[in-house]
């Protein structure tokens, strides 16, 4: 290992670390876009049960001149409506019982302040060979011949 990096051997100043004590709460919170759709799920199956077993019912002399789908799609806003709403119930009551079980620690916060760059001696300029870029015009002798 060469020592031309490194010329004199000081050590590197160590950043600035200030720590501060914060209280912190943890706690299980349930995620509530889960619990809607989950809702919403669960209504739209429950509606196509119901449906479906209210259809062999004897209405007497009325004609059915609406089909099965017709009224799974109809009843479906209700029970998916329903749904949603329990659900969303359900994840506010977790909720709750989650924020009663929470425990409260002391966490220690930690800023870093970064080490000051510093540089000591001068820097050297060192010109670099002339390369050409590709914005630059191609000399005479090296054009492209016309096609």
């Amino acid at each position: 290992m060469s020592n031309t990096d490194r010329p004199d051997e000081r050590p590197v100043p160590a950043p600035n670390a200030v720590t501060s004590p914060d209280q912190v709460t943890i706690r299980r919170a349930p995620r509530f876009s889960v619990f809607i759709l989950g809702g919403a799920v669960l209504g739209f199956l429950v509606t196509v049960v119901v449906v479906a077993l209210t259809m062999s019912i004897d209405r007497g002399n009325q004609q059915e001149t609406t089909g099965f789908a017709g009224l799974v799609g109809y009843f479906s806003l209700y029970g998916i409506s329903i749904g949603m709403l329990v659900g969303a119930v359900i994840a506010v009551v977790l909720d709750q019982v989650s924020s009663r079980r929470a425990a409260r620690l002391t966490a220690e916060r930690v800023a870093v302040d970064p080490a000051p760059e510093t540089v000591d001696g001068e820097l050297e300029e060192h010109d670099a060979p002339d390369v050409p870029t590709a914005t630059d015009p191609a000399p005479d002798d090296q054009a492209q011949p016309e096609r």
